[in-house]
Formats: structure tokens, C-alpha cells, sequence
């Protein structure tokens, strides 16, 4: 099912057709140096996809499928989650993309994409990411789409960065 569409992208629910792609990007060291799990094989990318699936049934929104609106191709996934950190539920950003992909401005795209659905369609307040004290480029797309540092703290072991984007209504003027 199609989430919502830019530009240059379709974000898409996942489905089982799509573990292969979705492995081969996932499989890329490079693509999962800042994941605390890190590289995933085939059959972990079919388990996060069930996962994915789960998150859809059970709470509307899920990590999506990044599609290249040109190719056709999937570049990777972009979504919200829940997430337990530090004794709170919290519903977080994520985004992971193949590295032909990097440097295009897709991640910061795709987050904005799926924050206006998660705040629009999902009637979420708030959303926070999670990034890893070392991943500048992470950081980079978080603040791109409007969110800013709230806390830092220990995350699965790792030294992280918590950003929160809160939805904020505009109406216009009288």
C-alpha cells in the first residue's frame, strides 16, 4: 500500500517480495556501521520485514519501503517505530538507504515524508530519532527536517543523541 509520495520517491509498505533487495542494502556494512544490531543477513531482513508487517496491522504506521520513482527500485526504508528508551515509550524515526543513494538528499526526503504522514495521518505529537554521537550524517538529516537535541544517553551500549520533533499547527492568518 502507497504511505505518501515526494518528488523523487513512493514510501510503500513492505511485503515479502521486497527481502532481497532489502537484504542486499541492509547486508552493507557501510549501510549498518551506526545500527546497534549491524549487518543483517537474509533472513534477519525477512524478520525485520514481519516486523514491519506487524507494526502496520497493530499500529498503522511501520518502517516503509523507499522507492526510486524513476527506477522502480527499492533504496531502502524510512518509517516510525516504537521504541522503549530510558523507561518511556517513545515512537522514533529511522531511515537506512543504499549507498547509491547517499549524498542526493533522499534521507532528509523521505523523513520529511514520513514525519508529515506520522503527524497528519497518524495523529502522532511527537517523535524523536535516535543517532549515534559519531553519525554526523544522521544528524545532518535529522536537523534538515526540523528536529533538534533534546538529550543525550546510553542506548542498546551505545553513546546516542536523542532529537525530538514535536507536530506544530500552523493556521493562517485572520
Amino acid at each position: 500500500m502507497l504511505i505518501t509520495e515526494t518528488p523523487r520517491l513512493l514510501l510503500r509498505e513492505f511485503s515479502l517480495d521486497d527481502v532481497g533487495a532489502l537484504a542486499e542494502i541492509l547486508g552493507n556494512p557501510k549501510v549498518m556501521e551506526f545500527s546497534t544490531n549491524g549487518p543483517c543477513t537474509e533472513d534477519d531482513t525477512r524478520q525485520f520485514i514481519d516486523w514491519c508487517l506487524d507494526s502496520y496491522r497493530d499500529h498503522g504506521f511501520g518502517q516503509w519501503a523507499i522507492i526510486d520513482r524513476l527506477s522502480g527500485a527499492v533504496i531502502g526504508f524510512c518509517g516510525l517505530s516504537h521504541v522503549e528508551l530510558d523507561g518511556a515509550q517513545e515512537i522514533e524515526i529511522g531511515y537506512r538507504l543504499a549507498p547509491s543513494a547517499w549524498g542526493q538528499g533522499l534521507a532528509s526526503e523521505a523523513a520529511g515524508a514520513a514525519l508529515e504522514y506520522g503527524f497528519s495521518h497518524c495523529g502522532i505529537e511527537t517523535i524523536i530519532a535516535i543517532i549515534a554521537t559519531r553519525h554526523v550524517v544522521s544528524a545532518g538529516v535529522a536537523e534538515k527536517v526540523g528536529f533538534r537535541i533534546d538529550t543525550r544517553t546510553q542506548y542498546r551500549g551505545w553513546d546516542v543523541c536523542i532529537y525530538r520533533k514535536r507536530h506544530t499547527v500552523t493556521t493562517g492568518a485572520a
